[in-house]
């Protein structure tokens, strides 16, 4: 089986090149084309799912979370000035350049291929060649409509996060040029024109709504490594409260519950809850996204907010004896999947959306649940006033799903806020400050410049043409 699968994964090469149909048609006494349902269940495995990697890894630089590690003590060597704090440098500080060189100054995208937004399209580019082809394969009409369910749910994630790193917020500025939208997997002989934000989210929901609709008939099926009906509602919910479908991200977030989805305690837990053995998680996909975990560290002020009996900075974010650098130990290291669609999402999602929807009570009700599960020895609170309630809520957020790659976009679609990052070139010089004003322009990333080559009609965004950003 292990050999198919790779002799699939394969011909996935192949289909990005020359376009599914076409491969098809030739003939081939191999017995890896597909064929069968099941066949391209295992090709949308090899080919359309993330591995064990994550392309925008790169966001954990840029938010509020992350500071410079300046605590390095009992003789450890400091980072200041090390090749990490000097490379990582441009992220860090959010310089126009951040998508081409490093601070090193190497070039980082010189090759399309080595490109966040590539490696998505390529992922993207095998969902869309199962989308193609299943409708003929043999099989029960129940094993394809999960096979489609599974690609366009997927898809919708990959253009979820390519237009919340390369376009607008759908919030600020809807009708702003994000991405091109490719639903074919064959290849495109001209450029691509960019969608707009609006018609990139609206294809999400779209995506979305279709996959949970040809899979909510189906039996649940659970850890297993594909996405499931829970899993799907809760990223439906997730794109509804970004474009603020406050009634919308609600139901969808109900429907977890009503498909069996669990708040855990956490509370006994003492190593990582992002794998299956957390009855919280419907889907594990994806890898790592600390890039760096001893030179840009958990921030001390964040860390500060945690409740001392919180397992989530216990066991979550571990001090070293030695080095006293606070490790993201939540996160699993090594080639182990990394990432969750889990039911506090859902949880969260639907309190947010109830404070906005004036039901301040229920709100209340799920921050209360969750913190009770996280927080030995928690007691209720009664938040009153809506606007702490709703502050409350977005931190509660923050502190669940930190470095997982949440807060880059949270920040974005709360307004953008200004950030500041502290930087220090070598011991003894002075330390400067960096700003990410409100509503930066770098709140859009640029492109890379090997894709506007690419691509002529890929417009640079604003972020791109800025003067360097300078310290004081």
């Amino acid at each position: 089986m292990r050999l198919k699968i790779f002799m699939i994964t394969a011909f996935a090469g192949l289909v990005t090149l020359s376009g599914c149909k076409k491969f098809l048609e030739e003939k081939s006494q191999s017995d890896v084309i597909p064929k069968t349902a099941i066949d391209y269940r295992e090709l949308l495995m090899g080919s359309g799912y993330m591995d064990n990697s994550e392309p925008m890894g790169f966001v954990y630089f840029l938010d509020d979370d992350v500071d410079l590690f300046w605590e390095y003590a009992n003789g450890e060597a400091t980072v200041i000035g090390t090749n990490p704090a000097i490379q990582y440098f441009p992220l860090f500080t959010w310089q126009p350049r951040l998508a081409d060189r490093n601070g090193l100054g190497d070039l980082i995208a010189e090759d399309p291929g080595s490109t966040a937004y590539f490696r998505y399209y390529k992922w993207i580019m095998g969902c869309n060649a199962v989308l193609e082809n299943i409708d003929q394969s043999i099989g029960s009409q129940q094993e394809k409509d999960r096979v489609k369910a599974e690609a366009l749910a997927v898809r919708a994630l990959y253009y979820f996060r390519l237009v919340n790193l390369y376009g607008e917020p759908y919030t600020q500025n809807p009708q702003a040029l994000s991405i091109p939208l490719k639903l074919n997997s064959g290849i495109v002989a001209g450029s691509m024109p960019q969608a707009t934000v609006a018609e990139v989210y609206n294809r999400v929901v779209a995506d979305l709504k279709e996959a949970s609709r040809l899979m909510d008939a189906l039996p649940i099926v659970r850890k297993d490594y594909h996405i499931n009906q829970p899993a799907i509602h809760i990223l439906l919910s997730r794109v509804y409260l970004y474009m603020e479908k406050w009634d919308e991200s609600r139901a969808e977030a109900d429907k977890v519950f009503e498909q069996g989805g669990q708040i855990a305690n956490l509370t006994g837990y003492t190593t990582t809850w992002l794998n299956y053995n957390n009855p919280e998680v419907e889907w594990l996909f994806g890898g790592n996204t600390q890039p760096n975990q001893t030179t840009y560290v958990p921030s001390i002020p964040f860390r500060a907010t945690f409740d001392p009996k919180d397992v989530r900075i216990n066991v979550g974010i571990q001090v070293q004896d030695r080095s006293l650098t606070p490790l993201v130990s939540k996160l699993p290291i090594g080639l182990d999947l990394a990432q969750t669609l889990r039911t506090p999402e859902a949880l969260l999602n639907r309190a947010e959306a109830n404070v906005k929807l004036n039901n301040p009570g229920p709100a209340l009700k799920d921050l209360n649940d969750l913190r009770r599960n996280r927080i030995i020895g928690y007691t209720d609170v009664n938040i009153t006033d809506k606007d702490q309630l709703l502050q409350a809520i977005r931190e509660e957020r923050r502190k669940e799903f930190c470095f997982e790659g949440f807060r880059w976009f949270d920040l974005r679609r709360y307004g953008m806020p200004e950030i500041t990052h502290r930087y220090q070139n070598a011991l003894g010089e002075s330390i400067q400050e960096f700003k990410l004003a409100a509503k930066d322009p770098m709140y859009t990333l640029p492109f890379p410049n090997s894709l506007l080559i690419r691509n002529p009609e890929l417009k640079q965004n604003a972020s791109g043409t800025m003067p360097e950003r300078v310290g004081h």
